[in-house]
C-alpha cells in the first residue's frame, strides 16, 4: 500500500505540559518565527515542582489548545478536530504518554497524517514508542547512542533522524566566576531538574565524599522538580551541610552557571543534556557521567572529563590539580568555550529541526497498515 499524500502543511505539537525554558518549546517558537503554521496542544496545565511557560505568544494567536478535558478516548476526537480545522499535515509527539494511543487511533482515521516522535533517551517514552511506533513516519533523536539503540527492529520501521542539539552561544557567554581569576575554593555546581534520572541525590553524596577529602570545596545546586524537597532534606541532614547550598530555581541558566567553576552532571539516564553545552559556552568545564549522549559531548581535557560520579578518587584528583594549577584551569575554561563555539551552535540545530519537519511533510505518509 502506497502512503497517502496530504497537501496540509500545518504542524501540531502534542505536549503533556509546557516547562519554562525547555528545548522542545524553544524549537516550536523558532519554527513559528520562521513562518511555519504551528499549533501546540497540551494535556496538563501544571506539573509538580516545575515552572510552566504560559506561552502567551501562542495564546495571543489562538495557537495553544488545552486538552485537559480529553485525557481519555475523547482525546482522539479532539485531536482529529484540530487536524481538520487547522490543516495539520504533521503531528509531533513530544513526551506525552497519553497521546500514544490517541495518535495511533488518529492515524487509523487519517492515514495521510504524518507522525513524528521525539526521544531524548531510552527511558519510559522509548518503551512507549516500541509499543506504538509502528505508525510513525520518523523518530527524532539527539545522540548517536539513541541512533544505535533504534537500529533494526527497535525503530519499528520509522526513519531515525538525528538532530544534534545546541545552545545560543550569543546569550551563553562567560560571566561571573568564569571571567575572574580562579579562586582557591572551587565551586562545584549541579544545574538541572530535581528528578531521579538527573540524580541530584547522587550529587549530594558526591559532595559529602569530596568535602571529606578536600574541605576547601564548595557546592551549589540549582533547579526545581519533584525531588526538590528530598534534596533539601538530605542537605540539611548532611555532615557537609555547611558547604552545600540549595539555590533552587534560577531565572535563567546563565545565572546559575555564572556562580560555579565546574559543572557536575551525575545523571543515571540522559540524552544529550543542554546543561553540558550551556556550561561550556559559559566557559565552565564539565565532569559528566558516562551515560547516554554525555560522552559524545565531552572531549577529554578540552571541555571536561567523563567520570562516573562514584569515582570520587579521580574527581578529587582533577579538582586538586586545578587548584594547584590555576593557570591550567583558566586555559581549560577558554578551551571549553572554544569547543562550544565549534560544535554547539543552536542555529545549526534549528536548521536541522526545520529540515526534518519539511522533509517529513514532503514525503507520502507511512502506510497505516504497519500499525501495531
Amino acid at each position: 500500500m502506497v502512503g497517502e499524500t496530504n497537501s496540509a502543511q500545518g504542524i501540531l505539537a502534542v505536549f503533556p505540559f509546557l516547562v519554562n525554558a525547555s528545548l522542545p518549546v524553544a524549537v516550536m517558537r523558532e519554527m513559528r518565527a520562521r513562518g511555519h503554521d504551528v499549533t501546540i496542544a497540551r494535556y496538563l496545565p501544571v506539573a509538580g515542582g516545575y515552572s510552566m511557560d504560559p506561552l502567551e505568544d501562542f495564546v495571543a494567536e489562538g495557537r495553544l489548545i488545552d486538552l485537559e478535558a480529553h485525557l481519555g478516548e475523547s482525546g482522539t476526537d479532539a485531536l482529529e478536530a484540530i487536524v481538520e480545522e487547522r490543516g495539520i499535515g504533521l503531528a509531533l509527539q513530544i513526551g506525552a504518554p497519553w497521546a500514544y494511543p490517541q495518535l495511533a487511533r488518529l492515524k487509523e482515521r487519517r492515514p495521510a497524517l504524518r507522525l513524528l516522535d521525539t526521544l531524548y533517551n531510552n527511558g519510559p517514552h522509548f518503551h512507549s514508542f516500541a509499543l506504538r511506533g509502528g505508525g510513525y513516519d520518523g523518530v527524532l533523536v539527539e545522540s548517536g547512542e539513541m541512533v544505535r539503540l533504534l537500529q533494526g527492529d527497535a525503530s519499528r520501521g520509522a526513519r531515525v533522524i538525528q538532530v544534534e542539539s545546541g545552545v545560543d552561544i550569543v546569550r551563553f557567554i562567560p560571566a561571573g566566576r568564569a571571567v575572574l581569576a580562579p579562586e582557591a575554593d572551587l565551586m562545584l555546581g549541579f544545574v538541572g531538574r530535581m528528578s531521579p534520572e538527573k540524580n541530584p541525590l547522587g550529587f549530594v553524596a558526591l559532595a559529602e565524599q569530596l568535602h571529606a577529602q578536600l574541605p576547601w570545596l564548595r557546592f551549589v545546586m540549582f533547579g526545581e522538580g519533584a525531588m526538590a524537597g528530598d534534596v533539601r532534606a538530605r542537605i540539611a541532614a548532611s555532615p557537609a551541610a555547611a558547604a552545600i547550598h540549595f539555590a533552587g530555581y534560577a531565572d535563567h541558566p546563565t545565572t546559575a552557571l555564572a556562580a560555579i567553576d565546574v559543572l557536575v552532571v551525575p545523571s543515571l539516564l540522559d540524552g544529550r543534556p543542554a546543561a553540558v553545552m550551556e556550561a561550556n559556552a559559559c566557559g565552565v568545564p564539565v565532569i559528566g557521567a558516562p551515560v547516554g549522549g554525555i560522552p559524545e559531548l565531552i572531549e577529554e581535557g578540552r571541555n571536561g572529563f567523563v567520570v562516573a560520579p562514584r569515582d570520587t578518587a579521580r574527581i578529587a584528583a582533577l579538582l586538586a590539580g586545578w587548584r594547584a594549577d590555576p593557570g591550567g584551569f583558566a586555559a581549560l575554561r577558554v578551551s571549553a568555550r572554544a569547543v562550544a563555539e565549534a560544535r554547539f551552535d543552536r542555529r545549526r540545530m534549528m536548521d536541522a529541526y526545520e529540515a526534518a519537519y519539511r522533509d517529513t511533510l514532503a514525503r507520502p505518509a507511512r502506510p497505516v497498515a504497519v500499525l501495531a
